[in-house]
């Protein structure tokens, strides 16, 4: 806010003659168009090119300037509606899968509209959202409901739900090679009813064809593959989340209580794998570098965090394992930020963020990492806006849903938004119930475009 004082008025004589100039402010909009306010040019306002006027006229005069200015910013060009606002750049999406609702937000966190969960698909604890560039479609994997729900990008449309998709399906991601074929980790523990094994413990491959439609292509059991069988390194074969290749053949899967499987997508067989005193448990973060040549993927328990770089050219190689726990515990979420070329490694039970440059990656880490203190209690998954200015982490509840492996909970179910330049909490946006809700899931659709 500028002060007037002495110096007002000699400011404002510097204004005016521009304004007297300049009968629109710029809009670029016709002159019967009120979206912008007209500036005066009553040849008895001014003297010889330069106004007269009073402190208060003045401030008067100025505060329409700037009425004016805000005006022009908030109307799409070529709209000239008075008072027409602008569609916001881009939407936020995450899901409260305790409320079983879908929020979508503007990039400042305002609320636009709701999506239920009878509108999903009569859908239950829907937790995971994902798509992939290039795609027009998002998939939102609802672990109690064993269903998937195909939403359209562009406008959040249910395209369709399929349901019996395995059990306890926690996420459902499309290979970026290929995003007609989808993959759906099913995270239930496998149980055997009338001498039959149930879908536990599988992956649940979607093949999508002209219409469109969406069909079940194959499963893959992972209690079934030989290379898994040790129990001692394999405590189970539940999967969790998934990364991709960079030719899109192969696909790395973790498991739910420690270990990580490649899967061969031609072959549909487990290639390779490493157990749990190789890959903690937990694993969820899959985050790819900018050349498409390396996977950062995190892990971790209540007391630890863990960070993995993985070579994906071609079969994926296991390059370097980073112990990040005195820095935070539990590493869950992970996103790559190409313009400062970082990593960002989101902590659940510390409640931080840790940056990691990716030229030095690779190499042993020497000194603490550079890191914000504070994202909001109990911070989830995380993903950057298409011009990589803000990052918006998931935010989990008081009463989380029991997809929380151990004893945290969080205080203010909702969203996080950071500068990203500044690498500064903004604001914590409280979504729905604050005694009930809890957030996992988030995508912004834009970054498809």
């Amino acid at each position: 806010m500028i002060a007037l004082n002495k110096k007002a008025n000699i400011l404002l004589d510097n204004v005016v003659p521009v304004l007297d100039l300049t009968p629109w402010s710029g809009c670029g909009v016709p002159p019967r168009t009120f979206a912008c306010a007209r500036t005066p040019t009553n040849p008895d306002t001014f003297r010889g090119g330069r106004a007269k006027m009073t402190k208060k006229t003045g401030f008067v005069i100025l505060l329409a300037v700037v009425l004016a200015l805000a005006a022009c910013t908030s109307a799409p060009s070529g709209d000239v509606r008075p008072g027409a606002r602008a569609a916001p750049a881009y939407e936020v999406w995450a899901v409260d899968q305790n409320a079983d609702t879908l929020y979508v937000l503007d990039p400042e966190g305002k609320t636009l509209r709701t999506i239920d969960g009878a509108t999903l698909g009569a859908v239950k604890r829907p937790h995971m959202l994902w798509g992939v560039p290039k795609d027009e479609y998002v998939y939102s994997a609802n672990t109690v409901s064993n269903s998937i729900t195909v939403l359209g990008s562009k406008d959040g449309t249910v395209k369709t739900v399929i349901n019996t998709i395995g059990k306890s399906p926690h996420a459902a991601q499309p290979n970026p090679k290929q995003p007609e074929r989808i993959y759906v980790a099913n995270i239930g523990p496998q149980e055997v009813k009338d001498g039959r094994p149930d879908r536990g413990e599988t992956i649940t491959e979607l093949v999508r064809s002209a219409g469109p439609k969406w069909e079940i292509g194959r499963f893959l059991d992972l209690k079934a593959v030989p290379g898994l069988a040790d129990s001692a390194l394999y405590p189970s074969r539940r999967p969790v989340c998934f990364g991709f290749s960079q030719d899109g053949r192969y696909m790395l899967t973790t498991l739910f209580n420690g270990g990580l499987a490649v899967v061969d997508l031609q072959t549909w067989s487990v290639s390779k794998s490493w157990g749990k005193n190789a890959i903690a448990e937990h694993g969820c973060g899959f985050a790819l570098s900018p050349s498409g040549e390396e996977m950062y993927v995190t892990a971790g328990g209540m007391h630890s965090s863990w960070l993995y770089v993985f070579n994906v050219k071609s079969e994926p190689q296991l390059l370097a394992s980073h112990d990040l726990t005195k820095w935070g515990q539990d590493a869950h979420g992970a996103v790559v930020d190409p313009a400062r070329n970082t990593l960002w490694v989101v902590h659940r039970v510390s409640s931080n963020v840790t940056l990691h440059p990716l030229n030095t990656i690779r190499q042993p880490i020497q000194q603490p990492p550079a890191a914000i203190g504070f994202v909001g209690k109990t911070p989830d998954l995380i993903v950057l806006s298409p011009d990589n200015r803000r990052a918006y982490v998931t935010l989990r509840g008081p009463k989380p849903a029991p997809t929380m492996p151990h004893a945290t909970v969080g205080e203010t179910p909702g969203v996080g938004i950071i500068d990203v330049a500044s690498r500064k909490l903004l604001t914590v946006v409280k979504l729905g119930d604050q005694a009930a809700g809890d957030f996992h899931g988030i995508f912004i659709p834009a970054t498809q475009r």
